[in-house]
């Protein structure tokens, strides 16, 4: 039986321009992502009559979505991405899927980190993770 898991070559993260519409651009030089994750609070619902501990989930949490990737500190999505954190804008995301047709994973976020590192044979790179504000939409 062949498998029909997507591959990660040729996924695509976007940052929107926050017009109307809304245009995507691609981040380049990314090499891994993580997330987006979540999870959800618990309500506990337990009253006198309970036999043990009953719960309702609250609202869910999106968690974060990380990336690492190559810096270049005159590309307009790089430097775009360290303003968005100095000025905590919320800002609208995308991830591009390579099944076909394209599955989109859209929500909006604030760069929450942004750090850069490099050591010796290697090249210079940066870690960003955002923090999810919303809901993520699969479509």
């Amino acid at each position: 039986m062949s498998s029909s898991a997507l591959e990660t070559q040729g996924v695509l993260i976007q940052r929107g321009d926050g017009a109307s519409p809304e245009v995507f651009t691609t981040i380049p030089e990314i090499v891994s992502f993580d997330g987006p994750g979540g999870s959800a609070s618990e309500i506990d619902v337990s009253d006198l009559a309970s036999s043990a501990r009953e719960f309702r989930m609250g609202l869910k949490d999106e968690g974060d979505f990380s990336f690492e990737m190559m810096y270049l500190p005159n590309n307009a999505q790089h430097s775009g991405l360290q303003d968005d954190r100095t000025n905590r804008t919320l800002r609208s995301f995308q991830i591009v899927l390579t099944d076909s047709p394209q599955s989109y994973l859209k929500f909006t976020g604030y760069v929450r980190e942004f750090s850069i590192s490099g050591g010796v044979d290697d090249v210079i790179r940066a870690s960003v993770t955002l923090r999810i504000s919303g809901a993520v939409t699969i479509t």
